[in-house]
């Protein structure tokens, strides 16, 4: 576990990434002081953070625009938990697949490997608006 592990051990996560909204600003590396104090006068953030908690506050487009810095660090932590995931869902998914249940496997009822893993759903209106209808000749 330890080898397999090793990048997500060694991660170093500072406490302004745990709550930004309590970390002292003075600890703070001074790269970022300047956001944590925009941010910790941001109702909106500080509410969703109380509501859904730090996942869901960075998941918020609007972080990307208004603290970029802070965004670019927590990226780089939150990426590495659902990746792992899907690793390992990947792996159980080819697994069923190579395994016993190859023979009741329906391919054309299961469905892609990529859409199995993951849990986005298309934006089916998006999509449409940009799709340009053929004009008549």
């Amino acid at each position: 576990m330890k080898v397999r592990f090793n990048d997500i051990l060694n991660l170093k996560i500072s406490n302004w990434m745990l709550n930004p909204f309590t970390v002292d600003v003075n600890e703070v590396d001074i790269v970022f002081q300047e956001e944590i104090l925009e941010l910790k006068y941001d109702e909106e953030s500080k509410n969703s953070f109380n509501k859904h908690g730090i996942t869901k506050l960075w998941q918020n487009k609007k972080m990307l625009k208004l603290y970029p810095k802070m965004w670019e660090n927590m990226k780089n932590i939150l990426i590495q938990f659902p990746t792992s995931y899907l690793v390992e869902s990947g792996f159980s998914a080819v697994n069923n697949i190579m395994s016993k249940q190859r023979n009741r496997l329906n391919i054309t009822e299961r469905g892609d490997l990529r859409s199995f893993l993951t849990k986005i759903e298309p934006d089916i209106n998006e999509i449409i608006s940009k799709h340009q209808a053929q004009g008549s000749h």
